[in-house]
């Protein structure tokens, strides 16, 4: 049998969808790429805000025609909807014929023998006490870049999150299991590892390490073969020292870090359970500012969580504004049941979230294009991603994120290698991409 895999959502849901492709591969089954061939169609999903699970909620119907029209047999979904609503998803969504939870996708062959044989199981278990999310992978990111999953599910607790609820506590990946999995994604020609949990920060605590992240960094700093080791989701009130240490002294860690703070005033930080206020923050990006060459930033900040006020909304604002992000992602607060903040009556009214939010993209947008301005007649080295014609190729630079960020577009005559490092002299820029051509050349 055909079995084609659909990932939504995170990237942290792209290693699972991963693992689970591997599983397959290395079964009875046939692994496809192509959706329109597959016999049976995994969906990996998220369950996270409203949007994502409408997204959710459309490819699983949209997937289900193809049922109706015979070129599909079968759905399983998959990950954090299928965890968070469980036997309900089933009863509610006729298209699905089995369920695999978020730590649980190593039976899914198991549960594909039982849909074959017309059952509709749902395998859903509470989270483990550990981590135990890791196994082999089909790589499915651009040549030379790989993902690596370095902690599960979340201790913070914050008012609007359900991921502790879905993903369950902080588990973090022993130290030697993570060395052993970069080192063999060294040996398969990955050059850039793009570090991954719910708070990177927090690695090795439920270990009992004091310092988890910077030990981690320092070993894999170490792997022959890996030149960028980019950090993503790391929390604000988390990041202390000697993280910041780790970053600024270990070479192969580039000068890129992803922030989330979700909001600057004081007020609503506190009522989102942040364990920091706006004072924190500035001394915070003041210091990484002071200690980190070249650093580039990266943000996720959200509007309208409830109780927010007009002068909570500038503060944010202004944060914004001062700061100076190169990358900023925002998005209007979702009321998610199970969390504190869904109860709250002062809820904001969805117009003025929606404005809020497309405020505060009008100032980053500005700030986007000034950064990319500010590398023009730079000569860096870019990863090289693919090819869009015979003289165009699309890569990134440090400074760009895999998936989330701009893309960096090369021009030359010459053949490039994906999955290779070039020269790249950067000459333009295209909204949110820079434009360069091969530095060999001049």
């Amino acid at each position: 049998m055909e079995i084609g895999f659909i990932s939504l959502g995170c990237a942290k849901n792209r290693v699972d969808t991963e693992i689970m492709m591997a599983l397959v591969r290395k079964s009875e089954h046939k692994l496809t790429n192509s959706i329109e061939n597959a016999d049976l169609v995994v969906i990996n999903t998220c369950g996270f805000i409203n949007a994502a699970k409408e997204e959710a909620i459309d490819q699983i119907i949209n997937t289900g025609q193809r049922k109706e029209e015979g070129k599909l047999r079968y759905i399983i979904a998959a990950g954090c909807l299928a965890q968070r609503y469980g036997q309900e998803l089933l009863d509610e969504l006729p298209e699905i014929d089995g369920l695999v939870g978020i730590s649980t996708y190593h039976d899914l062959l198991t549960v594909i023998d039982q849909v074959t044989a017309g059952q509709r199981p749902a395998c859903i278990k509470p989270a483990p006490a550990e981590f135990i999310e890791r196994g082999e992978r089909v790589l499915s990111t651009p040549a030379g870049s790989a993902y690596i999953k370095i902690t599960e599910g979340c201790d913070n607790h914050c008012t609007y999150c359900a991921i502790p609820l879905i993903r369950g506590p902080l588990r973090s990946n022993p130290e030697a299991e993570i060395i052993k999995e970069a080192e063999n994604l060294a040996l398969r020609g990955i050059k850039e590892l793009v570090i991954l949990g719910q708070d990177t920060a927090l690695y090795g605590r439920d270990l009992g390490m004091k310092n988890g992240l910077p030990s981690l960094l320092k070993q894999l700093n170490q792997i022959e073969g890996i030149e960028w080791i980019r950090l993503m989701y790391l929390h604000p009130a988390h990041i202390n020292q000697a993280i910041i240490e780790g970053v600024a002294e270990n070479n192969k860690v580039i000068p890129y870090l992803d922030i989330p703070v979700q909001h600057a005033a004081s007020a609503i930080l506190k009522r989102m359970n942040r364990g920091h206020d706006l004072e924190h923050l500035y001394a915070l990006f003041d210091g990484l500012k002071t200690e980190v060459r070249d650093l580039v930033l990266r943000t996720t900040v959200m509007t309208g969580f409830p109780g927010e006020t007009e002068r909570d909304f500038r503060q944010l604002a202004d944060f914004v504004s001062s700061i100076r992000f190169d990358w900023l992602g925002c998005f209007a607060y979702s009321s998610e049941e199970g969390t504190a903040a869904a109860l709250w009556p002062d809820q904001i009214p969805e117009e003025i979230k929606q404005e809020r939010m497309n405020q505060i993209m009008k100032i980053q947008r500005k700030i986007t294009r000034q950064k990319n301005i500010s590398r023009l007649g730079q000569t860096l080295p870019i990863l090289i991603t693919g090819q869009k014609s015979r003289n165009l190729y699309t890569g990134r630079g440090y400074y760009q994120a895999p998936e989330v960020d701009g893309i960096t577009i090369v021009k030359t005559p010459q053949k490039l290698s994906k999955g290779e490092f070039v020269p790249v002299r950067l000459k333009g820029v295209r909204l949110y991409d820079m434009i360069g051509e091969l530095a060999l050349e001049e």
